[in-house]
């Protein structure tokens, strides 16, 4: 047992090792592009800068990034407000599974697990087959 708990702890290790390589780079990556957004913003107030003057470039950045903030909200809310999907079936059965293991290791009667695990089975597939979508077929 000590070989398989020492594999199991080298196995996450490595995927935790993997996962802190992996999300750095992507912190890098999304500065990098932050960095070029900056620039991007600079090189276009230069060419309104010389087209309008100082002052209105200025306020035709500050302008395009408010209506850009404001769209991120916007989507942000639509986003929050859209009804959350049901759990898969595996969560559902992993919730259930504390129950199913109290009852077979305890001295009940096998009469009373089997109608326990005919409620438990009924409601798992009842959730699964009766999501009550309220007619939206479009949604997902």
């Amino acid at each position: 047992m000590g070989g398989l708990g020492a594999l199991l702890a080298s196995e996450i290790r490595g995927r935790v090792k993997r996962n802190i390589v992996v999300y750095s780079l992507y912190g890098l990556a999304a500065l990098l592009m932050l960095c070029a957004v900056g620039f991007a913003l600079g090189a276009l107030h230069a060419v309104l800068e010389l087209h309008y003057g100082k002052v209105q470039a200025s306020l035709i950045i500050a302008g395009g990034l408010v209506i850009a903030g404001l769209l991120v909200f916007a989507i942000a809310a639509f986003i929050n407000s859209r009804r959350r999907p049901p759990p898969p079936f595996a969560a559902t059965a992993l919730a259930a599974a504390p129950i199913a293991a109290s009852l077979l290791s305890s001295r009940k009667k096998w009469s009373t697990v089997l109608v326990g695990g005919v409620v438990i089975l009924g409601a798992i597939l009842g959730r699964q087959l009766f999501k009550g979508d309220g007619g939206a077929e479009g949604e997902s």
